[in-house]
């Protein structure tokens, strides 16, 4: 198994991951030091400014914890996917 599936990621890399998967944020609100570990991990790859996923990027992002799937992400699920969690963190 590549070092990129299996290398451990910190939580902030992790969420890092999951924002480039999602595309939810621009390149100048990502900590720079995240980026950095999951480019040299071949996760992330930046394009023209973009960072977006490799390969191994979607792989290991599929395999996160409830990751959702990139595909079939709708706004409507996103939204009430929070409304779902925040529901459970107030009862």
């Amino acid at each position: 198994m590549s070092r990129s599936l299996d290398a451990p990621l910190s939580p902030n890399e992790e969420v890092t991951l999951r924002r480039v998967a999602l595309g939810i944020s621009p390149m100048k609100d990502l900590a720079p030091r995240d980026l950095m570990r999951l480019t040299s991990l071949s996760l992330v790859e930046i394009d023209a400014g973009v960072p977006r996923l490799t390969e191994f990027g979607r792989q290991r992002y599929r395999a996160l914890p409830r990751a959702a799937d990139v595909k079939d992400l709708t706004l409507e699920a996103m939204i009430a996917a929070v409304g779902d969690r925040l529901r459970k963190t107030t009862d």
